[in-house]
């Protein structure tokens, strides 16, 4: 059975049907389970903060001798690195707080301290699907906190169904100058998620999958997301990657061969 993504069709009974449908879906609704995957940091976030934490106790190490007590270099160094070590832990266990589970008909993305909330198929745009390669890309998204779930770059970023626009802590996210918002949220049921998880590559494989399982046409997604990855400089020069998408805006959908 080929299905179709949502579009705006002039706001007739199906229209309305579809967004209340989406709104009021929960988990229940995404039909079965597929594969599920906990948030994580992927393998080169590891190496880039390891690196720079030795480059830090180096440093430390270094300003230390010079003007330090004598004796004092390798205590220094030690308490900087477990220091270093701490934080790293406490942003791994953020991560891990995060959940992504991939069912027949859609998205489902839990947390540990909030309800779950789900991104049908339907919603999703194939063609507004790319990597953010670095933490400046993922800040540069117009995406509020409570869609935010990837604590370090790489992140998987995905256009779909969200009933916060801009979030639930707004007089936070006011004062937040990394983020830019959608100026009137009413406009739009779409928004901008980032995912974090260990292997980004496997959760998009597995979105295709169920996708094209479900009778979408999404043949090709992993491989346009990943060749879209994206720096912050990226995102500056191409601006296109992350507009957003307001009820009335078609779906770009993949490139054709």
């Amino acid at each position: 059975m080929s299905r179709e993504f949502y579009q705006w069709g002039g706001g007739t009974e199906q229209d309305h049907a579809a967004l209340a449908w989406f709104s009021g879906a929960g988990p229940a609704q995404m039909g079965a389970l597929r594969v599920s995957f906990r948030g994580g940091i992927a393998p080169i976030a590891w190496a880039k903060a390891l690196a720079l934490m030795v480059a830090v106790c180096v440093l430390v190490g270094t300003l230390v001798a010079v003007v330090g007590p004598d004796g004092a270099v390798l205590g220094a160094v030690a308490l900087t690195a477990v220091v270093f070590l701490l934080i790293l832990l406490a942003a791994w266990v953020a991560a891990r707080c995060h959940g992504f589970a991939v069912h027949e008909h859609g998205l489902v993305v839990t947390t540990a301290w909030g309800s779950p909330e789900t991104i049908p198929w339907a919603t999703i745009d194939p063609g507004r699907v790319f990597v953010a390669t670095t933490v400046r890309a993922m800040t540069r998204m117009p995406l509020s906190l409570s869609r935010q779930r990837a604590v370090f770059a790489p992140g998987v970023v995905i256009n779909g169904w969200t009933d916060q626009p801009r979030g639930s802590v707004e007089w936070f996210e006011q004062f937040s100058s990394g983020y830019r918002y959608q100026p009137r949220p009413v406009d739009s049921p779409f928004g901008w998620w980032q995912l974090g998880v260990t292997s980004p590559k496997d959760l998009l494989v597995a979105i295709e999958s169920a996708m094209l399982a479900d009778g979408f046409p999404a043949a090709g997604l992993t491989s346009c997301a990943l060749s879209r990855s994206a720096s912050g400089v990226e995102l500056r020069r191409d601006p296109s990657l992350q507009g957003e998408r307001a009820l009335t805006d078609p779906v770009f959908g993949l490139p054709t061969r």
